[in-house]
Parts: C-alpha cells; structure tokens; sequence
C-alpha cells in the first residue's frame, strides 16, 4: 500500500469515525434521533449509551468521540507521523478501556464497535505508514 492509499484510508476512516460520532452525539441532546440498533440481548445499544458509563464529567462519550475524529483529521492534513503515532496509540488505550466499560455493562453498542474497529484500524495504518516510510 502506498503513502497515498494509507493516508486517504486514514481519512475515509477518520470521516466514518466522525459520522458515527455526530450520530451518537446527535442521539444523546435530541431526544427526536431514533437508536438504530437493538435493544434486547448481548447487542443493546440503549443499555450501553444510556449507562452511567457513557458519560465523563457529565459529557457523553460521543461528543469525545467526535472531538478524536476532528483532530484526527486534522492531524492526517499535518502529516506529522510521530504525533499521529502518539495520538492513535492514545485512541487505542481509550478504546480498551471502552471495551471495559462494555463488558462491565454486560452489553454491546454497534456503533461504539464500529469507532472501536475504526481506531484499531487507524493505529494499525499509522504503524504500517511509520514502518514503511520512516
């Protein structure tokens, strides 16, 4: 994979990340935005966002899902490889930790997995574009 294709992967990933983020902050302030998502068994997304767990400091967890992704972005058109390898590496500690927080709930948000898979994929792209290029 090319510098090109790793860094336009990285941004389509990033904008993905950011629309699930706007979803999920649009969802937690507008009581009008349905979850689209099930809400009974191991895939409950309402349990999961609805939590004590899905707040830090009384923000809901999107709103700093969505400020990762814009900063993210804004990383990528920096182009600054350390930062991005700090950055994402950081995204991935707190992804850890969100998955936590899902199992100490007992239950799973699809759109919380899909940021998770995003980020995991983000570190892994910096890793690669890093290794490649120096």
């Amino acid at each position: 994979m090319n510098k090109d294709r790793v860094y336009l992967s990285c941004m389509v990933l990033a904008v993905l990340g950011l629309l699930v983020s706007i979803y999920l902050t649009a969802y937690h302030y507008s009581s009008s935005v349905p979850l689209a998502c099930p809400d009974t068994g191991l895939i409950n997304c309402a349990s999961v966002l609805n939590s004590a767990y899905a707040y830090i400091l009384g923000v809901p967890l999107a709103v700093y899902g969505l400020v990762f992704f814009i900063v993210e972005l804004v990383i990528l058109n920096l182009r600054y490889k350390d930062l991005k390898a700090v950055y994402n590496a950081l995204g991935l500690v707190f992804v850890f930790y969100f998955i936590y927080l899902e199992y100490l709930i007992g239950h799973i948000c699809i759109f919380c997995t899909t940021v998770h898979i995003i980020v995991v994929l983000l570190f892994i792209l910096t890793l690669y574009d890093a290794a490649r290029h120096g």
